[in-house]
């Protein structure tokens, strides 16, 4: 898929910000409004293509066709709507929460490290017994797991655990090392407006790697459709 994405980008030119948001929820998980809604202000921000990136597991494949055809009756128009899941990596084998019946709606698949193996429950605004440093540890090495699975075609916001429940910074190092794995899998390394403070840091390592990239905002009320290009624009005025 590092051929579809870098066509939606156009290839992250020098100081283009291509319209695109890959990255989105709905009242169909924990988004604020419908797909429609969604894409309406998609189609006002003048943007040419988003991807509903909606959260599903494994159990979730009983409602997941429905979400699927509701984005698919979407007019393209004026921007087209892609059918994507973002799914949790589950172990450090690359595996990922979720079946082929959901694969087989999706255009694009998102890995993204949520927990952490053998966590349940609600982990948000909770460390565990786990120190910042063990977080970053193993979100590197799931990340680096999910990227040879071959399902997974976007790495969702690469270190965002250790972001926001951790509350630290992973050193640049280990960024660039999963910029450097998506140049060699094909994976698509995302840049969210959520979690990434320093995005055109981030593009421009990919860019210098030859990685996929993927651009999202993690949407998930209409007026955050857009916002990571918003961000960039924001960056370079």
């Amino acid at each position: 898929m590092a051929r579809t994405l870098n066509t939606l980008t156009g290839g992250f030119p020098p100081g283009v910000i291509p319209p695109v948001d890959l990255h989105m929820h709905t009242t169909w998980t924990d988004g604020s409004a419908p797909v429609a809604e969604m894409h309406a202000r998609a189609v006002a921000e003048g943007l040419k293509t988003i991807l509903f990136s909606e959260h599903a597991r494994k159990s979730s494949a009983d409602w997941f066709p429905r979400f699927a055809a509701e984005v698919r009756a979407i007019s393209d128009q004026h921007c087209r709507a892609l059918v994507g899941v973002e799914c949790k990596v589950e172990d450090f084998d690359g595996a990922i929460d979720t079946v082929p019946a959901i694969l087989a709606e999706c255009h694009l698949v998102m890995a993204s490290v949520h927990r952490f193996p053998g966590e349940s429950g609600i982990t948000t605004g909770t460390t565990g017994h786990y120190t910042p440093e063990q977080a970053v540890d193993i979100e590197f090495r799931l990340s680096m797991a999910a990227m040879d699975n071959p399902a997974v075609d976007i790495l969702g916001h690469p270190f965002g655990m250790s972001i926001a429940r951790f509350k630290t910074s992973p050193p640049w190092e280990l960024f660039q090392a999963l910029v450097d794995k998506a140049a060699a899998t094909g994976v698509a390394f995302e840049v969210n407006a959520r979690y990434h403070p320093d995005p055109w840091a981030l593009i421009e390592a990919c860019r210098k790697a030859g990685a996929p990239l993927s651009l999202g905002s993690n949407a998930h009320t209409p007026d955050e459709v857009g916002l990571i290009g918003r961000l960039l624009q924001k960056e370079i005025q």
